[in-house]
């Protein structure tokens, strides 16, 4: 159960969720949430290595960056003003704040209500 194995990171994964979004417009609009998710990329020198989209014919989205850190998605449900998100990178960050400015940010754009985001520390 217990080991003198040195603990190693694989990086941080963030969940979470937009709640109570105000900017309804950003819930139906890929080409703008890749506007923010390349603020995002060029920010935080993410690469991205590929890009991948679905536009549902009611309304909603799913938009996936593939990156060489790992991913970045997201989810909209416009009808129940809601979008999930979801952000892991390889990255040994010390702290979460680049997560938390990242959340602000989207947090922001959205118009939604503020929570706390849920940070999961990886490791191999």
């Amino acid at each position: 159960m217990f080991s003198d194995k040195k603990i190693i990171s694989s990086g941080k994964h963030m969940l979470c969720d937009f709640k109570e979004i105000k900017n309804i417009q950003l819930l139906n609009s890929i080409e703008s949430i890749k506007v923010l998710f390349n603020f995002i990329c060029k920010e935080y020198n993410f690469n991205v290595l590929k890009t991948i989209e679905h536009e549902f014919d009611v309304s909603g989205i799913t938009l996936i960056y593939m990156l060489s850190e790992s991913h970045i998605s997201i989810h909209t449900f416009p009808e129940r003003n809601y979008a999930t998100f979801d952000i892991y990178t390889c990255r040994e960050y010390e702290t979460n704040k680049e997560y938390n400015n990242i959340y602000e940010y989207l947090v922001n754009s959205f118009e939604c209500k503020y929570e706390i985001p849920n940070i999961i520390d990886r490791f191999f």
